[in-house]
């Protein structure tokens, strides 16, 4: 049996901004929705949010959960996330041959860690 159909989690706090925030950042849509759990889909995978419940110690936003998009321009990314509540934690340059892009680690507005990839020479 081969694994198919991949789903990112991201636990969150606050279910509507979680889901405002990606929406707004990386103009997809829900294919699902409910107060507990939200499924966008990216294309060739989903990212659910899954609420947190309150109190819960077991369940927290992942710093780095394994999430990484490609885009044109890490720079021009940077703006909407920030303008949706979301930070940049690191910027790595390239250091061909062994890691060819540039490659930045944001936080969403829920503390859950992603990363955006740059090929240079493709879009700067």
């Amino acid at each position: 049996m081969r694994g198919r159909n991949p789903i990112f989690i991201h636990y969150v706090h606050d279910m509507e901004r979680a889901r405002r925030f990606y929406e707004s950042v990386f103009g997809v849509s829900p294919s699902f929705t409910s107060p507990g759990w939200t499924t966008l889909s990216f294309g060739s995978f989903e990212l659910a949010l899954h609420i947190l419940s309150p109190g819960d110690m077991e369940e927290v936003p992942l710093p780095n959960a394994g999430l990484c998009l490609e885009v044109d321009r890490i720079e021009d990314m940077l703006e909407l996330i920030e303008r949706n509540g979301g930070k940049m934690t690191v910027l790595r340059e390239p250091e061909p041959p062994q890691v060819p892009p540039r490659v930045a680690s944001f936080l969403d507005s829920e503390g859950n860690g992603f990363d955006l990839r740059q090929y240079v020479g493709s879009a700067e």
